[in-house]
C-alpha cells in the first residue's frame, strides 16, 4: 500500500516543488539557471552537480600468466612490484572515465619435473639460431635450458568504469563502492633471461639437476637448487616479435609495443570527504606471447595461447577541487530527495487554515473569510475587479470604473452624484458637439441579450434623475458588445442595447431629443483581449457620455 507520505512526495514533484542540495557550491555556474528553474518549479529536473576529479596512486603485485611459472614473491631475485597513477573523472552517477598508467617489474622461473622441460632445449635459439630475434651472448644448443625471465612492463589505458552500488536506495552515504571496468590502451615490455653465470658462462643445468634424478624430487627442491645456482643478473635479451634494427651486429635492448584490452573490478572505501582507499585487480591482454620469453608453440609449455598480464593493487585516491565536493560516483542522486521526504509532515502539508479548499502550502491568501469563493490559488474572487470580493459585493458585476469603498458604492449616492455633476458642469466646454471627456455610470447586459437587467435599473434611474435636474444636459447613449459572434451581429446587438436604454429613459421622462444613439459593436472594448466570462461581461455595456449644454 502506498503511504500518505509517498503520495505527498509524488505530488510535490509533479507540482514542481524543489528538492535542493544544501550546498549551492555543488552546482557549477554553467548549470545554475537549470537549478534555479528546478527550484522554482519551472523545470522538472535538477542540474547535475560539479564533476569532481580524483587522482590516485597505486602499488601492487604484477604477474605474467603464460608459459613460464610466475614468481611474484621472489626467488634468486627480489619480489615483483608495480606502481602507477590514475586520474579519474565522473561522467555521471554510474559511469566515469579513468586514465591509468603503470610501471611493473616481474619475474618467472620454471622447474624440471619428469618430462616437463627436462629435455627441453632452445634448439640453438641463442647465438647459433637462424632466428635473429634472439640476443647474442648465450648458447644452449644441444644442452638443457630451464626458462626464466625478468620482464619490465609499461602500460597505459583509458578505462570506462561502471559503479555497481552507488545508486543504493537504502543508504544515505554508502562508504563501500564496488565497480567494474574495461579499458583500451598500449602495452610495452622488455624481457631478459638470466642465461649466464657470474663468469659469463651458460649454466650447467644437467649437472646441477642430476642429483635429483628424473622423477622423484619435489617442485620446491628443484626450485631451491635452481635459485641457488642463479646469480640473479638478467643479462640476455629474450626473443621478441618485432626487434629493433641491428647496429654493427649488436642487438639493442628492445621494448616491444602492442595494443591492449584490459578488464577488472575493484572495491573502494570512502574515508572522509576527500580520500578513498581501494583494492583492485586488472587483467590485460596484449596480443603477444613473448613477455615471458617463451613461445607457446613449444611442447610442454604451460599455456597454448597468448600470455596474460595480471595486476593486483592497492589504490589511494584523492579528490581535487574546492569545497570538498564528492565525485559523482560517490554521490547518491536521490539522497537529498529522500532527506526532504523524511521531513514532510503529512498533516501539516495538507493543512487548510481558512477552509477554502486550497492547502496552505499553495494558498496565496491563507486567511480568506469563510464561505468566500476563491480561485485555484486561494484568492477571493472579485469578478468586477472593484476591490470588493464577490461574497460581500452587492453588485459583483458592476462597472470596474467605480471602485468600492468597504464594499459600499459610495460614488452612486445622490449627494455624490449631484456634487460630482455640478462640479463637472461648471468647467465642461465640449467642442463641436463631440462626445465628452467624462461619462455617467454604465449598465451591463447578459450574453446575446438587449433586455434591461434588474441591476441596471438603479443606474438608469440615476441618469434620469441627473438629466431631470440639469435640463441643459445632452447625453450620448453608446452600445457595446463583447468579441464573440460576428461583426454584423454585434453591431446590431449594440444598437438594440442603446435603444433599450433610451426607451427606459424616455419612459422615465427624459425627452428623446436629449438622447443621441450610438452603437459600436465590439470595436471599442473596455477590456482588451478578454478571455473569461467575467471580462466579457464588462464589455457587454451601454455608456452615457455627456455631449453638450444648451
Amino acid at each position: 500500500m502506498i503511504s500518505r507520505k509517498s503520495l505527498l512526495a509524488a505530488l510535490l514533484l509533479i507540482s514542481g516543488t524543489a528538492f535542493t542540495q544544501t550546498d549551492p557550491n555543488t552546482i557549477p555556474e554553467s548549470r545554475q539557471q537549470q537549478q534555479s528553474d528546478f527550484e522554482s518549479g519551472a523545470y522538472a529536473y535538477p542540474a547535475k552537480p560539479r564533476n569532481q576529479w580524483n587522482v590516485g596512486i597505486h602499488l601492487g603485485l604484477p604477474q605474467l600468466i603464460g608459459d613460464v611459472r610466475s614468481e611474484p614473491f621472489g626467488g634468486a631475485h627480489g619480489p615483483a612490484y608495480g606502481a602507477g597513477l590514475n586520474i579519474r573523472k565522473g561522467l555521471g552517477y554510474v559511469t566515469s572515465i579513468r586514465f591509468h598508467g603503470m610501471y611493473a617489474n616481474t619475474y618467472g622461473q620454471s622447474y624440471t619435473q619428469g618430462a616437463f622441460l627436462f629435455n627441453k632445449t632452445l634448439n640453438g635459439a641463442f647465438a647459433n639460431s637462424s632466428n635473429e630475434n634472439y640476443s647474442e651472448g648465450a648458447d644452449y644448443a644441444g644442452s638443457e635450458w630451464i626458462p626464466n625471465y625478468n620482464t619490465k612492463v609499461a602500460h597505459g589505458s583509458v578505462d570506462l568504469l561502471v559503479n555497481l552500488n552507488n545508486l543504493n536506495f537504502h543508504k544515505a552515504d554508502p562508504k563501500f563502492l564496488v565497480y567494474a571496468y574495461i579499458g583500451v590502451g598500449g602495452f610495452m615490455f622488455n624481457t631478459k633471461y638470466d642465461a649466464l653465470d657470474a663468469n659469463g658462462e651458460e649454466y650447467p643445468w644437467v649437472q646441477i639437476l642430476s642429483q635429483f634424478g628424473a622423477q622423484n624430487t619435489s617442485q620446491a627442491e628443484r626450485l631451491d637448487a635452481i635459485h641457488a645456482a642463479l646469480d640473479g643478473e638478467y643479462e640476455t635479451q629474450a626473443e621478441v616479435a618485432n626487434p629493433v634494427a641491428r647496429d654493427s651486429g649488436e642487438v639493442r635492448a628492445t621494448w616491444v609495443r602492442n595494443p591492449s584490452i584490459s578488464g577488472g573490478a575493484g572495491i573502494s572505501w570512502r574515508v572522509g570527504k576527500n580520500f578513498e582507499v581501494g583494492l583492485e585487480h586488472r587483467a590485460t591482454h596484449y596480443f603477444d606471447d613473448l613477455a615471458d620469453g617463451q613461445r607457446w608453440s613449444d611442447i610442454g609449455d604451460l599455456s597454448d595461447h597468448y600470455d596474460m598480464f595480471q595486476y593486483t593493487n592497492i589504490t589511494l585516491g584523492f579528490d581535487l577541487g574546492k569545497n570538498s565536493i564528492d565525485p559523482l560516483w560517490a554521490v547518491n542522486p536521490l539522497d537529498y530527495i529522500y532527506q526532504t521526504i523524511s521531513e514532510i509532515d503529512p498533516d501539516n502539508m495538507l493543512k487548510d487554515s481558512d477552509n477554502d479548499g486550497v492547502i496552505d502550502r499553495l494558498d496565496k491568501e491563507p486567511n480568506t473569510a469563510e464561505g468566500t469563493p476563491v480561485d485555484t490559488h486561494g484568492v477571493s474572487l472579485d469578478s468586477d475587479k472593484d476591490g470588493c470580493p464577490d461574497s460581500e459585493d452587492p453588485e459583483p458585476f458592476s462597472s470596474p470604473v467605480l471602485p468600492m469603498e468597504n464594499c459600499q458604492n459610495v460614488h452612486l449616492t445622490q449627494e455624490w452624484v449631484e456634487n460630482y455633476v455640478d462640479q463637472r458642469l461648471k468647467d465642461y466646454q465640449p467642442a463641436g458637439g463631440a462626445g465628452g471627456e467624462w461619462y455617467l455610470p454604465m449598465i451591463f447586459f447578459d450574453l446575446n441579450k438587449s433586455d434591461i437587467r434588474p441591476d441596471a435599473v438603479p443606474e438608469l434611474e440615476y441618469v434620469a434623475e441627473i438629466m431631470s435636474k440639469y435640463d441643459k444636459l445632452t447625453i450620448e447613449v453608446v452600445g457595446h458588445t463583447d468579441t464573440r459572434a460576428g461583426e454584423d451581429y454585434n453591431m446590431k446587438l449594440s444598437e438594440n442595447r442603446s435603444k433599450s436604454a433610451i426607451s427606459y429613459l424616455t419612459k422615465s421622462g427624459v425627452p428623446e431629443s436629449r438622447l443621441k444613439i450610438v452603437y459600436k459593436g465590439e470595436s471599442d472594448n473596455l477590456i482588451k483581449g478578454a478571455d473569461d466570462e467575467a471580462e466579457h461581461a464588462m464589455n457587454r455595456r451601454v455608456e452615457f457620455h455627456i455631449l453638450k449644454t444648451k
